[in-house]
């Protein structure tokens, strides 16, 4: 019988030294990007001259109208041009009283620079959810209607994301928390140039911290309402009513009195947030 190759003794490979993953939050490592990157020439005061006070709000749901508007017109011709204005007037028309003008169109007056959002974020009283609902399903028939307990979600059908999908358009919104039903019913101001009624300076904080400290929202959205919650401070800094504001973060989770103290303190000082 024929003999039967030895095979050679094949050798493990060796272990693979674990990386020590460095504390790139440490001070120290800071320090020292810090110290390397001081070094270097480049350009100083970049943003210096940009603007630091808040727009206002006519300028600046106007100015975020008009920059939906020219995305659409180049990059979404079939879209329809949806903005705040429309859906207050069915709304109003319509008769419904209690509402409230929320997410970035209700605070973006209070910011220095306004920026551009896609959709129409309202809050009504639950009593009046199925007057707006239908009053915007007669204004806009070809809307594609998500119903959820705290929102009815209306989506653009000529307005897909890459993957097919119908972006939202307008959110009829229930206040789901009970700083929201108190925002809703004490802390509400009505702009004199639009007649809109958008929240007060303190409510506009207050929801930008609840939802940087929400569980449920995903981490990209908290890092975009971290930047809106630190410009929104430092533009309106010297007018925060701090008892409103204590009153209602307190409403968010019973220390979030004491937690929007230290946040205000981090936004004027320009450290990261922890979220």
């Amino acid at each position: 019988m024929p003999r039967t190759a030895k095979l050679p003794a094949t050798k493990r490979p060796a272990k693979a030294k674990q990386k020590t993953l460095v504390d790139i939050s440490s001070p120290e490592w800071i320090a020292r990007r810090n110290a390397s990157l001081a070094k270097q020439d480049g350009p100083r005061e970049m943003d210096f001259g940009d603007p630091t006070a808040p727009s206002g709000h006519e300028y600046g749901v106007r100015t975020s109208s008009r920059l939906i508007r020219q995305y659409r017109e180049l990059h979404r011709k079939l879209a329809m041009d949806i903005t705040p204005q429309p859906v207050i007037d069915v709304l109003v028309k319509a008769g419904v009283k209690k509402w409230v003008l929320v997410g970035l169109h209700g605070y973006v007056g209070y910011l220095p620079e306004p920026r551009a959002t896609q959709d129409v974020d309202i809050m009504i009283a639950a009593s009046e959810r199925k007057r707006a609902v239908k009053a915007i399903q007669d204004a806009w028939p070809t809307l594609i209607v998500e119903t959820y307990s705290e929102v009815v979600r209306f989506k653009d059908p000529n307005d897909p994301d890459l993957k097919g999908n119908p972006r939202p358009t307008i959110d009829i919104m229930l206040p789901w928390s009970e700083f929201q039903q108190t925002i809703l019913n004490d802390f509400v101001v009505i702009e004199k140039k639009t007649k809109h009624r958008i929240p007060t300076l303190d409510a506009a904080i207050v929801s930008k911290f609840a939802a940087m400290v929400s569980v449920m929202r995903r981490y990209e959205r908290k890092e975009q309402d971290a930047v809106d919650f630190r410009r929104m401070v430092r533009a309106n800094f010297e007018f925060i009513n701090r008892e409103s504001l204590r009153h209602l973060a307190g409403q968010v989770w019973q220390e979030g009195a004491d937690e929007i103290e230290r946040f205000l303190d981090i936004a004027m000082s320009n450290k990261p947030f922890a979220l």
